[in-house]
């Protein structure tokens, strides 16, 4: 940490390592809803958060920080810091496919959302695929920046026009 920064305290911390996937988001948007402007709770996982981290800038732009404090590999701590209020209330559902599911395939329509929604309900479901698992995502338009990111991190993708206009998004993680 830096000299900036204080050091938590117990009540802070959050340990999810030993929650169910089904209870582990709602858990921590539920911590998040309570948390004061100024105020701040530890994170505590077994993996990197990074598709958390994508729903909070999906969902709560300029409100939160995000500071690693452990960086695996067997632990993870992320400070997670409320710099303004939120209007919106938090999606409180899992992230598509679930925490490490073996699932070999999941479903994300991401149609009627403005960008860069779409992109970022994306990439934080992607990190939740297991190797070999791929991602079926719907979108209102080619996803072009999404299929250039996905190219520099090594997915496979195909993206297919449908007859109403919106594209189906193939995507598998090798």
């Amino acid at each position: 940490m830096n000299n900036a920064t204080t050091e938590p305290n117990a009540s802070a911390y959050l340990d999810v390592r030993e929650v169910s996937c089904r209870e582990k988001h709602p858990l921590i948007f539920r911590r998040w809803t309570e948390l004061p402007v100024g105020s701040y709770f530890v994170l505590v996982n077994d993996h990197d958060p990074v598709p958390l981290y994508y729903q909070f800038a999906g969902q709560f732009p300029g409100a939160f920080t995000w500071e690693y404090l452990v960086e695996g590999p067997d632990e993870f701590q992320v400070k997670i810091t409320r710099i303004a209020a939120t209007e919106s209330a938090p999606a409180v559902r899992p992230p598509a496919g679930g925490c490490g599911s073996t699932r070999n395939e999941a479903i994300l329509d991401a149609r009627g959302l403005e960008p860069p929604e779409p992109m970022l309900r994306i990439m934080a479901a992607i990190e939740t695929l297991a190797s070999g698992a791929q991602l079926r995502a719907l979108t209102d338009r080619k996803p072009v920046h999404l299929l250039a990111e996905l190219d520099t991190r090594g997915f496979t993708h195909a993206s297919h026009e449908q007859a109403d206009g919106s594209w189906l998004n193939t995507i598998k993680k090798n």
